[in-house]
């Protein structure tokens, strides 16, 4: 617990100064609270002191009569009746104090005085009030601002299998949810934690000096109400964590629904959907409710404490008041009384700040979790540059297995001259996609090396490695933007001729002038407002733009019709010309053409060659081509 209140230190720390600030006027005003309510004994003293007169020597706080024992009478007084004074010394000095700003000899001036100072001390509280309010402002957004860039910066760094295990409805929650409870931590914690500290410390002051032995009667019950804070801090924080994780769960199934809607409305899935979204929105709405449940009841039962203690006292002090002995004067006890009431908001709202922390501490556990996973796949400490991509790719002894504990790569060696075609083919599973996926480092081999210029590519910065590289996948990624911006994505300063000629190359640009804004239509999230063929050939386009030395194909066309097949294939073939090409091939009849052909199976290459060498060997190569072409696949 303790270092989470350290780490979550360290991120407000660059705001040190505002944070002063803002605690000093805290403090400032939490005094001039403390100054109003002391008014009302003055006010007291003036309004119900006897007739116009004179005010000299007025005792608008008596102080009580104090029983004089034998050891007094001999000049001689105990450590302990000492210290029983010493609340009514402060007492007197402090009535001297107000009564020479104050007091005049009509009450008539006094008054006056007094309204004059109950405004400028009210004045002077609500200015600070606002300081603190304003400061602690700045602090706070500037914390949801910076903790949310380190979250989504810790995003862009984890590596791909971060993402393969973990929900995007929980990434999501991370960065809305559990930093929005986490700044009601903040705001708690700082804008009320030392106004309130102070002000308890200030009325509980006014207490012991007004009445020490009420004081003590009150307190009382004070053990019962931090007990009971304590033990409901303690829910709190177990049901805070339990509700944001059902709130990642909503994020989850809303994210999936949304992104999946072709397939969800293809299936006449809506019914089952909204069911779904029903169970995630009934548990989270259960969650909340134990949380409510438990902080609900805080506040009534510190209430009917508080109650029942005021009540006791006031019992106890009316009593004395009545009786002929008594010492304590009528507006010392109401002054006690306004002190006590006026401490009950400060003692709850710290009960409350108790409460808060608990939940923003499940919360920065949570965002901590984030912030701290170490990547997978790391930079290198001294990161090598490639200006280029001059001679091969070589894979040497390459071993893959997955978190699930499941080996998906064996022992995996080959290589690819530079302007070479290598295909890779097999069957579903075979783990052709993530042998492919190694050479970008989106996954490091456990075993093993890949080389590209002999170089390790664990000692090439990921930017310049990745730089060499254009991906094209079957599930084509595009961005709700428009088409421009898609093709040009992670480009600056590209012309408008550049972009064409590119999207001309990838067969795109004749669909892109007849979209309603043409190169500045927005086709949606993920495209959805485009065909699939229309998608992969902006990815091509993409590609084609970027111009990288090593083309990735990760069966591009296998989702395809015909003949968007026929026009993706043609800026393929564009593409590859005069590039190191590395080809995933659902159809066979793509590859006929390629250097070197590899043939996987269960992670393992079973077989490798051309086209015509794989026929003649047969084996696995010669079985896949012979049943596509027996179902019509093969066009050739």
């Amino acid at each position: 617990m303790s270092n989470l209140y350290l780490k979550t230190a360290r991120l407000i720390k660059p705001y040190w100064m505002r944070l002063v600030i803002s605690s000093l006027s805290a403090m400032m005003y939490a005094v001039m609270s403390g100054a109003l309510i002391w008014m009302i004994g003055p006010l007291l003293g003036t309004l119900f002191s006897g007739e116009e007169g004179s005010m000299t020597g007025l005792n608008l706080l008596d102080t009580p009569t104090v029983q004089v024992e034998s050891s007094q009478l001999s000049g001689e007084k105990s450590l302990f009746q000492e210290m029983l004074e010493t609340p009514d010394d402060i007492k007197l000095w402090i009535k001297e104090q107000v009564d020479n700003i104050i007091v005049r000899e009509k009450k008539t001036d006094t008054l006056v005085r007094i309204c004059w100072a109950t405004f400028i001390i009210a004045f002077l509280k609500n200015i600070f009030l606002y300081i603190q309010g304003f400061f602690m402002a700045f602090v706070q957004q500037s914390f949801i601002r910076d903790i949310r860039n380190n979250l989504f910066e810790k995003y862009q760094k984890l590596s791909m299998a971060y993402f393969h295990k973990t929900r995007t409805g929980q990434l999501i929650s991370r960065v809305t949810n559990d930093v929005l409870v986490l700044n009601e931590t903040i705001d708690i914690g700082f804008n009320h934690l030392v106004a309130d500290s102070l002000s308890v410390i200030i009325f509980a002051s006014f207490l012991i000096i007004l009445s020490w032995k009420m004081t003590l009667l009150a307190m009382l019950v004070l053990p019962l109400i931090f007990f009971f804070i304590y033990q409901v801090g303690r829910k709190l924080r177990k049901y805070s964590a339990r509700s944001q994780e059902r709130m990642a769960d909503v994020n989850s199934v809303l994210e999936e629904n949304v992104s999946n809607i072709r397939i969800v409305k293809a299936y006449a899935m809506d019914k089952f959907e909204i069911g779904k979204f029903i169970v995630a929105t009934e548990r989270f709405f259960k969650a909340l409710l134990k949380m409510a449940r438990v902080r609900m009841l805080a506040t009534p039962i510190n209430d009917m404490l508080a109650t029942s203690a005021g009540l006791f006292i006031l019992w106890y002090a009316g009593t004395k008041i009545l009786s002929a002995e008594s010492t304590l004067k009528a507006e010392d006890f109401i002054l006690f009384i306004f002190a006590m009431f006026s401490l009950i908001k400060p003692v709850k709202s710290l009960s409350n700040i108790h409460i808060k922390i608990q939940e923003g501490m499940a919360a920065a556990g949570r965002i901590f979790e984030v912030l701290e996973t170490p990547p997978t796949v790391s930079e290198p400490e001294n990161p090598r540059e490639l200006p280029g991509f001059k001679t091969g790719i070589s894979y040497k002894n390459v071993s893959f297995t997955y978190d699930t504990g499941e080996q998906i790569i064996h022992d995996v060696s080959f290589e690819v001259n530079k302007g070479e075609i290598l295909a890779l083919v097999g069957p579903s599973g075979a783990g052709k996609s993530t042998l492919f996926d190694l050479l970008p480092r989106f996954y490091d081999p456990q075993n093993g090396r890949i080389d590209i210029d002999g170089l390790d590519i664990k000692t090439i910065s990921s930017s310049s490695l990745r730089s060499l590289l254009g991906i094209v996948t079957q599930e084509t990624f595009l961005f709700n933007d428009t088409v421009k911006y898609n093709i040009a994505y992670g480009m600056e300063n590209i012309s408008d001729e550049k972009l064409i000629a590119a999207a001309k190359m990838a067969n795109a640009h004749e669909f892109i002038t007849q979209l309603q804004d043409g190169y500045d239509t927005q086709i949606g999230n993920r495209g959805v407002m485009i065909s699939g063929g229309q998608r992969q050939r902006l990815a091509i386009a993409r590609a084609l733009l970027k111009d990288p030395d090593i083309l990735i194909f990760d069966e591009a066309t296998s989702s395809l019709d015909t003949q968007s097949e026929m026009q993706v294939q043609e800026a393929i073939n564009r593409l590859m010309k005069g590039r190191t090409t590395l080809v995933i091939a659902h159809r066979l009849s793509t590859i006929t053409s390629a250097d070197k052909i590899l043939v996987m199976e269960k992670g393992r290459i079973v077989q490798q060659g051309t086209h015509q060498s794989l026929l003649d060997e047969g084996g696995l190569y010669a079985l896949l081509y012979q049943m596509q072409f027996e179902n019509g696949n093969d066009p050739s």
